[in-house]
Parts: structure tokens; C-alpha cells; sequence
């Protein structure tokens, strides 16, 4: 179950989760399902036409290991949205159907070459078709493809299997049934002693704390910048 923070400003924001395991070859589903939306409250004074719109967005696709973790952002990554649309190519059009709550979500990877449906991603609703097979864009095709969500003020269920919360009409392995010569694993690393360091630098105005932070981040890229100017550049 994913959940994002939704305080203070935060329910502007999309979040995102990537799983660890990609697919190389075969057919494999995942599921996804909005088991709440939230609606938070907003500032005092505010006007209902700034609210950014739609206030709840659910995004499921599938990336590359190294893409962005927000879909549709880059060429790196395909995803069906709550919407009813399809990206790819940082192209969004029409292309499946609006997605409410308690509605079971299932995409499909195929990478079956024997398939006539090879190198594509299809999207069903409660076991339903609810896409065509959409084609994977060049740049994608022959590359490992790894399961992500994007949420915003909703609570989601996300389920890799071993079973489907809505059967397919057909035989599909889940994510978790996957084949070993089927799969990539990502590597973990989170710290062996779970435990995690957080820095706060300290200096004046205007005596370059921030160049020092590019140049800090650029030798350290396990750290993660929290600050006003990293939140409007998610935004």
C-alpha cells in the first residue's frame, strides 16, 4: 500500500515508487488499485481556479532503471493514466479509459517475440480490455522495463502477484512469477544497519551555499537536496 504526504503544500506534488525487478523477455502483469482518495484541505484565501487540476492522478507504466521516477517526463518510460490517456514519447493522447476508485488496474508487458503483440503494453479494468496493445517506442524495446506508479492524493494497492486481484482472460504470469532469465533485479542499497546519514549544512547569505551544494551533490549523488529550490524544481 503507497500513500503520499499531503500536508502543507505537499498535495500539489505527484509521488512515485519504482519496483526493484524489470523485465527482459516473456508477458507479466501487475496490478494496481485506488483503495482511497484524499481531498486536503487548502489554504485560507485560496482560490478554487489556482487548484491545480485534476486533484487526484493515479500513473502506471513501466521504465527504464535509470529513467526519472515521474512517468511520462522523458522518453524513458510509458504509462496509463486516471485520465483515460496514454503516454509515450512525452506524448499524451486519449487512448483507454478513466480510472476510479476500487477499480483493479492491470497492465500487461508483452515482450513475447513469438507474440503478435510483441514489445507492447495494454491496460485492463477490472479484467477488461480497456487499450489496445500500445507499441513501445523504439528507444525502450530490447531494454529492461520496470514496473512505477505515480500518485497523487490517493492511496493505492499495488500487487505483483503471485495472484491477480482480477483474473485476465488469459494465462499471464504476475511479476512475482517471473522467470529468473525473464528478470533484472536491482541491486539494494539501503544500509546494512538500516540506519541512514542526513547532513545540514549551515552558512550566511550570499556567501555561496548553494554552489557548494551543486558541487557537494556532483561527488555525492547518494544524497538527496531538501530546500525550497529542490521543491519548485519537483513542482
Amino acid at each position: 500500500v503507497l500513500a503520499p504526504l499531503s500536508d502543507g503544500g505537499l498535495q500539489y506534488l505527484m509521488a512515485g515508487a519504482r519496483a526493484n525487478t524489470g523485465a527482459t523477455s516473456g508477458r507479466h502483469v501487475f496490478e494496481v488499485k485506488i483503495i482511497e482518495a484524499m481531498s486536503p484541505a487548502e489554504p485560507a484565501g485560496g482560490h478554487q481556479r489556482n487548484i491545480p487540476q485534476p486533484r487526484q492522478m493515479l500513473k502506471v507504466g513501466f521504465a527504464t532503471q535509470d529513467s526519472p521516477l515521474f512517468l511520462g517526463e522523458t522518453e524513458a518510460s510509458v504509462c496509463f493514466d486516471s485520465e483515460g490517456c496514454f503516454t509515450a514519447d512525452k506524448k499524451r493522447e486519449l487512448k483507454g479509459q478513466r480510472i476510479s476508485r476500487d477499480q483493479v488496474v492491470a497492465l500487461v508487458l508483452n515482450l513475447d517475440k513469438k507474440s503478435p503483440n510483441a514489445n507492447t503494453v495494454s491496460l485492463f479494468k477490472d479484467g477488461v480490455r480497456c487499450s489496445e496493445p500500445m507499441l513501445l517506442p523504439d528507444g525502450l524495446q530490447g531494454k529492461p522495463l520496470f514496473p512505477v506508479v505515480n500518485f497523487k492524493n490517493i492511496t493505492v494497492q499495488v500487487n505483483f502477484g503471485p495472484t491477480l486481484m482480477a483474473a485476465l482472460p488469459f494465462a499471464c504470469r504476475s511479476f512475482q512469477e517471473m522467470a529468473k532469465v525473464d528478470a533484472v533485479v536491482t541491486p539494494s542499497d539501503a544500509p546494512k544497519d538500516g540506519k541512514y546519514d542526513v547532513l545540514f549544512p549551515v552558512g550566511l547569505p550570499d556567501e555561496g551555499m548553494f554552489e557548494w551544494a551543486d558541487d557537494f551533490l556532483a561527488k555525492n549523488p547518494q544524497y538527496t537536496e531538501l530546500s525550497d529550490r529542490a521543491i519548485m524544481k519537483w513542482a
